[in-house]
């Protein structure tokens, strides 16, 4: 995010915290889409995930006077919550108890289903290539694919990423590498190109750069 939407963000959620409905309503619009968006990557019932995203956003408006967040991790918070949400009720649906959370994680599989997809289908590129990297992207484990769309496609940062994934700065940077490095093996280095250079195309314009 560049200085002046991140300026933007600090103006709405401190017009939120003082109580007024609007900067609500600009923040649930701003953000509910691209919720939505990571929410169904999960492959769960699509009503469980407008579920959980009203409950988040019930729960940030009852709890908004209370809430200490650092405001610049705003997204991340609220990507956080939502997954969150969707663990727990998987756990319930499951009978599994929450703080088994690496059981209850295991039950999420994230697709691979990327926008830059739809980019690579309006390349000239060879059926052939198309072919090799949606097999590369496949054999990637749930957490990669799962990482590569926080930062290429959200645009996160890497405390953003290791605050929704509940790990460490570190390693949401060594798990990106990984799965950029397993890619780079799987595929020829022009298809790898394409590949690498659409994702960086669709991240800079997440961010205000491109």
């Amino acid at each position: 995010m560049d200085k002046s939407g991140s300026i933007h963000i600090k103006f709405l959620w401190k017009s939120f915290h003082e109580g007024d409905n609007r900067a609500f309503s600009i923040i649930y619009q701003r953000y509910a889409e691209s919720l939505l968006s990571y929410g169904y990557k999960f492959n769960i019932d699509k009503e469980i995930v407008h579920d959980a995203l009203q409950e988040v956003f019930i729960d940030l408006y009852l709890k908004r006077g209370k809430l200490h967040i650092g405001i610049n991790n705003l997204k991340g918070y609220l990507f956080t919550a939502l997954k969150n949400n969707l663990l727990k009720k998987i756990a319930k649906g499951k009978r599994i108890e929450f703080y088994a959370i690496d059981k209850v994680q295991s039950e999420l599989h994230f697709s691979t289903e990327y926008s830059f997809q739809d980019q690579l289908i309006q390349m000239e590129i060879s059926g052939e290539t198309k072919k090799k990297l949606r097999a590369a992207i496949d054999s990637l484990s749930s957490r990669q694919k799962e990482i590569i769309f926080l930062r290429f496609e959200e645009g996160m940062e890497y405390s953003e990423i290791a605050k929704t994934l509940n790990i460490t700065i570190e390693s949401a940077r060594k798990q990106l590498y990984r799965a950029l490095m397993s890619l780079r093996k799987l595929v020829d280095p022009g298809s790898f190109h394409i590949f690498f250079i659409s994702f960086s195309k669709k991240y800079l314009k997440t961010v205000h750069i491109f």
